[in-house]
């Protein structure tokens, strides 16, 4: 029984963990591997926002105010994030509430102001009672209830 359950590593037998309980290779991570893990392509799309926005910062020299010099920069950083997808959407679409003050173009309440607008809100509300009248079928009910 044992040759056969070595010649098959998958077994119908409970008692076989399909996977070796004991390694017995202990390896310790080494500074390739370590440095491997770092340097990853998300990482590298990550600080690809931060980059270009340095270099538009650095470079770019427009006739105007430095601040359209700089919502550019934050502009170029939060596409980046966007077309990358290197961090979540919630949280590049929320990245001008703290790069606007930040890089002097508005205030941290003039752009929380600008996210929260009557029009805005209420979209917003629509939405989040359109989620729960599909988490709760009402609108299955209410289809139900006119077609019969």
């Amino acid at each position: 029984m044992k040759a056969d359950q070595l010649d098959h590593p998958i077994s119908d037998d409970l008692k076989i963990p399909l996977l070796p309980i004991h390694d017995s290779i202990q390896r310790k991570p080494s500074f390739r591997s370590s440095l491997s893990s770092i340097l990853t392509l998300k990482n590298l799309y990550i600080l690809l926002g931060p980059l270009l926005c340095m270099i538009v910062c650095l470079f770019v020299k427009l006739d105007g105010p430095v601040t359209s010099r700089n919502m550019l920069a934050i502009l170029v950083w939060v596409f980046a994030w966007w077309l990358t997808e290197a961090v979540p959407m919630p949280v590049t679409s929320m990245s001008p509430l703290f790069l606007f003050p930040f890089f002097g173009i508005s205030s941290a309440d003039s752009v929380a102001h600008a996210y929260m607008d009557d029009v805005i809100a209420l979209v917003l509300g629509s939405f989040i009672l359109a989620l729960a009248v599909e988490h709760y079928n009402v609108h299955r009910r209410l289809a139900l209830n006119v077609s019969s």
